[in-house]
């Protein structure tokens, strides 16, 4: 896995996701031969239709092999499927294979359709297309994959369609080291399933399950030693909405050559090794930092802003570039590296400094769960920066544009774990979140009258990361794009919204980023029966408080983390109201929730707070979480609603949408005029 795969964030592109190359080169087609002499024919039940009633898209797996070779550093896949339906015809009639051409070779066995019992073959060399797919280029990653499709024809419901093809070849990075993944449980039934492992005398693998417990079956053959997982009716596994990154429900089996970390380490310390000597251009960058910033805190941040804003984010990440960086001088001369490049180019620049500066590997997506996997030179996909000094360890990620502040205001993602490349590193260590994000947002009201027009004003306050996103969305988007974003969240609110301007102010020094938005409201009070009402909520909270779908839960439900947000309503009214104040405090083991109103006779202040506690509730504590979340729903709407009753007395009402909470308070007779408006628009 590359180290890029999942690390790159808030990047936009105006290229379609897919890029699609024809290739010419003849090397970098697909061969056709015969099947290699080392797998074992294993043969499965094609009659079997016990879990038919679970399948999806209209057809239904039979058969899938993955055998492995490491002395001929081969990997056989073989596959069978059923179209059950027509849809099952639309979906499965295309069959693609992958591949590096600059590591691996393609021959396609077989290509069938067994029908009725009968065998018609569709293994076409000239049918089948290799395209080049760049379909991370949406994401400034090229790696130059080779896609080899072929479009079936005469596909009919009931057929059987059958495949297996090699790949031969390894990428050389992982330096004869072997490891994978072996995938045992799906979302979709699997009718049978088997797994071979060849490993030559004087190797050794190490194995350990994820999720279910397989044991293989081993024996030796001559001079090598094979292992066979086989399992029969796998049944669907159906996943639960807003999962965690790193909670991964699917079993499987892992499999790695490598005996620890420290070895990893080893393997990882030979690609960040630092240069002996430094192009002259990037030499005399290094000197002026070191010269026009006087302490080693000024010279990071120095460093670190140059990395992350002068060198854009784009990997070539063919072959071995999958993980072995581009040399300090080709990233800075050609102004442009991946996380792993722009990594090992700070970390440069900073140790020629004096500095202490190390790689760190990450998985930016299961992050701590790695902890529980086999040591792997593939466990990463992310490369980050830990730098030591005199006031103790910072953690930088140089993939994230626009940070700004002092070294203690700029932000580090949760990546909660990660492999520091030292030369005394023999586990993984965890990582410092230092995240000092904070939203604070002041949405002011101020109604004109009360014929149905108002203003409204927001101020808003990002600190840490949300001043990053923020930042990067101001340097990445034009001010109409941005303010017509903007009005289509307040739109969900106030229909007759319209948006007047937006502006923005960067504090480089302390890292903060506040926008102001300007908007006019037309149609600000709703009729009602017996009178007018305009309700108020915490908005921006509002969007950030997660309701799953699946309440009855067996496994995690993600919250996002960290999560900080103060909110401010303030509604200036055009008369005066005899409001009373209230407050609530909401807590459970995933957030705190708090609602505090103040009251004058014109003005109305509702103050909001939320926080996230951590990044994810247990299935235990959901009908807690859940409970809690309908209390913020009883405390979080307010509504002003003037109407009439029979003593022609008019009432404001503290409301809440499912009307559990009303905090009813008598205002007092107003003057003839404004009743007699009341009851006519009434």
């Amino acid at each position: 896995m590359n180290y890029c795969y999942c690390a790159k964030r808030c990047l936009t592109l105006a290229l379609s996701l897919l890029i699609l190359i024809p290739v010419s080169n003849a090397q970098n087609k697909p061969l056709s031969g015969k099947e290699p002499s080392w797998i074992t024919l294993v043969s499965a039940d094609y009659n079997k239709t016990t879990l038919h009633r679970e399948a999806e898209d209209g057809y239904i797996d039979l058969d899938f092999q993955k055998q492995v070779s490491l002395a001929t550093q081969s990997v056989y896949i073989k596959e069978a499927y059923k179209i059950l339906s027509e849809a099952g015809v639309q979906n499965m009639s295309q069959l693609s294979f992958y591949f590096d051409p600059t590591y691996q070779s393609l021959t396609i066995h077989t290509i069938k359709i067994i029908r009725d019992g009968q065998t018609i073959n569709k293994l076409d060399l000239s049918k089948i297309k290799t395209i080049q797919e760049e379909s991370e280029l949406n994401r400034f990653i090229y790696n130059g994959t080779l896609k080899s499709v072929l479009f079936l024809e005469d596909v009919r419901k009931n057929d059987i369609v059958e495949y297996s093809y090699t790949l031969k070849g390894f990428n050389p990075i992982f330096k004869n080291k072997y490891s994978d993944f072996y995938n045992t449980k799906f979302s979709t039934p699997q009718y049978h399933l088997y797994y071979k492992l060849i490993v030559p005398a004087g190797r050794a693998v190490n194995i350990r399950n994820s999720g279910d417990t397989i044991a293989p079956g081993i024996h030796t053959e001559a001079t090598q030693t094979v292992y066979e997982w086989k399992m029969d009716d796998i049944h669907a596994l159906h996943v639960q909405d807003a999962l965690p990154s790193w909670y991964d429900p699917y079993s499987s089996i892992m499999v790695s050559e490598f005996k620890d970390w420290k070895e990893v380490n080893a393997w990882a310390a030979s690609l960040f090794s630092t240069p002996t000597s430094l192009s002259a251009p990037l030499q005399k960058k290094i000197e002026e930092i070191n010269t026009i910033n006087k302490t080693e805190a000024d010279r990071v941040k120095a460093a670190l802003r140059f990395v992350q804003d002068d060198i854009r984010y784009m990997g070539l990440e063919m072959g071995v570039h999958s993980h072995l960086p581009a040399t300090p001088d080709k990233v800075f001369a050609r102004r442009f590296g991946d996380c792993k490049e722009k990594s090992y180019l700070l970390v440069t620049m900073l140790r020629k400094m004096g500095i202490q500066a190390y790689p760190v590997l990450i998985n930016s997506g299961y992050t701590q769960a790695i902890n529980n996997w086999l040591p792997s030179a593939q466990c990463f996909d992310h490369a980050t920066v830990k730098v030591i000094l005199q006031d103790g360890e910072h953690w930088f990620d140089p993939t994230i544009s626009y940070q700004r502040g002092s070294l203690k205001d700029i932000s580090y993602p949760d990546y909660k774990t990660g492999l520091v490349i030292t030369d005394t590193t023999f586990a993984l260590t965890p990582t410092a979140l230092h995240e000092q994000s904070e939203e604070r947002v002041r949405e002011i009201f101020s109604i004109k009258n009360m014929l149905g027009k108002a203003d409204l004003k927001v101020i808003t306050e990002y600190k840490g990361s949300y001043a990053d996103d923020m930042r990067d969305e101001f340097n990445s988007s034009s001010n109409y794009e941005l303010l017509n974003e903007f009005k289509q969240f307040y739109q969900g609110y106030f229909s007759g919204i319209i948006s007047d301007s937006l502006t923005y102010n960067d504090d480089s020094i302390s890292g903060t980023f506040t926008t102001t938005e300007y908007y006019t409201i037309d149609s600000f009070w709703n009729m009602e029966t017996k009178g007018l009402k305009s309700s108020f909520t915490s908005y921006v909270i509002n969007g950030v408080i997660k309701k799953p779908k699946d309440k009855s839960r067996t496994m995690p439900f993600y919250l996002s983390y960290p999560a900080k947000y103060h909110e401010e309503v303030e509604i200036n009214l055009p008369e005066d109201w005899n409001l009373k104040p209230y407050d609530a405090v909401i807590k459970c083991s995933g957030f705190v929730y708090k609602v505090k109103c103040t009251t004058s006779w014109r003005k109305v202040v509702l103050a909001y707070d939320f926080e996230n506690l951590k990044d994810a509730i247990t299935p235990a504590e959901a009908p807690q979480y859940f409970s809690k979340l309908k209390e913020i729903d009883n405390v979080s709407d307010y509504a002003i609603t003037t109407y009439s009753n029979t003593d022609n007395t008019l009432f404001a009402k503290n409301s809440t949408t499912t009307n559990s909470l009303y905090l009813v308070v008598p205002i007092f007779i107003l003057i003839g005029s404004v009743l007699w408006w009341t009851q006519r628009r009434s």
